[in-house]
């Protein structure tokens, strides 16, 4: 075991060295005990051990929270990853202790990173509120009555992200975050003056809100589906494989950080696809009816692609929670068992300020205070760690944040 921890330890410390490759070697070994005299299955056992051994070692990569300080890297945290792969394993040297065989093995480890940031991501659960999706153009829902598409969407996002480890998705799907719909990534003041999402965003306790604008639910050709010569909608209807029939469906998407209602992320997405309903059918968005045609199944393409892209970002972006009560040097904040935490984790600890722009409109500012939150007790809805000094010494109040990058 002792033997385990050493190589274990040992390829951390290449693993940090190497922190910017692409791949790296490591060494690890296994060990078996020796039954029958049967030598070949021993060593087939053993290296099965030190190939495990050999893949948690690819799991590992080191995240710090903290810059480095007088030549020195402070590692603050470490997590797994499952981004990593092993190749080219070797068996390297053998030997008999006993009735116990031990086998050392080399393998070639691809650290893969797939955020534009060069991290792997982390594993803690992140909360999402999905708040509705406005119409830019609310005529164009009147073919097929697709005016709940403000709120369903969010539902089929929920329903979706739900199932994504890591991510815990709340509705809030009659929530509406934009009201100009010009300036829907942020709020425009009477003035003109342009202010971030802040007002709006404090009211859900989570930490991401994702919100967005369906901008175009438009038939390619308009006159298709109203045409009023029963000859031309009769042969319409025959060729309803036509382009004719196209409808659009195009949709912007926002993801503000809930704790300063700053813009992190925006994409726009459209797709396209033949509308064979009737003009007086009451289909509604995202029912059996709606998915059971051309245009609703490559909507719901692109919906599992929007979760996609939504997990990997989400994935990529620092963990955060709300510190909701401070004492001597203790801190709690607003997570729980689902989380992810673990004792011994390490967050780092940012002090809320906030300040009015040349507006008067409230602005947020986390200061990095550099100290380290180091997680002692996990309940179901509140986690509980402490400080190395006192937290009136660097004013830590509830409501601050703590993260995890």
């Amino acid at each position: 075991m002792l033997r385990h921890f050493q190589d274990y330890f040992f390829s951390i410390i290449i693993l940090l060295c190497s922190t910017y490759a692409s791949a790296t070697t490591v060494e690890a070994t296994g060990q078996a005990l020796i039954h029958n005299n049967n030598i070949s299955q021993a060593r087939e056992q053993a290296i099965a051990d030190a190939k495990q051994q050999a893949s948690l070692q690819a799991a590992a990569y080191i995240s710090s929270t903290q810059q480095v300080e007088d030549g020195i890297l402070e590692i603050d945290n470490m997590r797994i990853s499952t981004m990593s792969q092993l190749s080219n394993i070797k068996i390297i040297d053998e030997k008999l202790f006993g009735k116990k065989l031990h086998v050392r093995i080399s393998a070639d480890i691809d650290t893969k990173t797939t955020c534009e940031n060069g991290n792997t991501g982390n594993s803690f659960r992140k909360t999402v509120a999905i708040t509705a999706f406005p119409l830019e153009h609310p005529l164009q829902a009147s073919l097929g009555y697709l005016r709940s598409a403000e709120s369903n969407l969010a539902t089929q996002l929920v329903s979706r992200l739900n199932t994504t480890q890591g991510i815990s998705a709340l509705n809030a799907g009659n929530l509406l975050l934009h009201k100009q719909l010009g300036t829907a990534t942020s709020r425009q003041l009477d003035n003109g003056a342009l202010t971030t999402m802040l007002p709006y965003t404090q009211q859900l306790d989570s930490q991401f809100i994702i919100s967005g604008v369906i901008r175009d639910l438009s038939m390619l050709k308009p006159n298709t589906t109203s045409e009023k010569n029963w000859l031309i909608d009769t042969y319409n209807k025959l060729d309803y494989k036509s382009k004719k029939h196209l409808r659009n469906f195009s949709v912007d998407l926002f993801i503000h950080d809930a704790f300063s209602g700053t813009l992190l992320e925006q994409k726009s997405y459209s797709t396209q696809g033949r509308w064979n309903h009737s003009e007086t059918d009451r289909v509604g968005f995202a029912t059996p009816a709606f998915f059971s045609g051309d245009y609703g199944q490559n909507v719901k393409t692109l919906l599992d692609n929007i979760s996609t892209d939504l997990s990997q970002s989400l994935r990529c972006l620092p963990y955060s929670a709300r510190i909701t009560r401070t004492e001597e040097n203790k801190l709690w904040i607003n997570a729980g068992k689902e989380s992810g935490l673990s004792r011994g984790d390490k967050l780092s600890v940012y002090r809320k300020t906030m300040f009015y722009n040349q507006s008067s409109q409230p602005t947020t500012e986390l200061i990095n205070t550099r100290l380290t939150m180091i997680v002692d007790e996990i309940q179901p809805t509140v986690v509980k760690g402490h400080i190395d000094s006192l937290t009136t010494q660097h004013n830590i109040q509830p409501d601050d944040i703590v993260m995890f990058w």
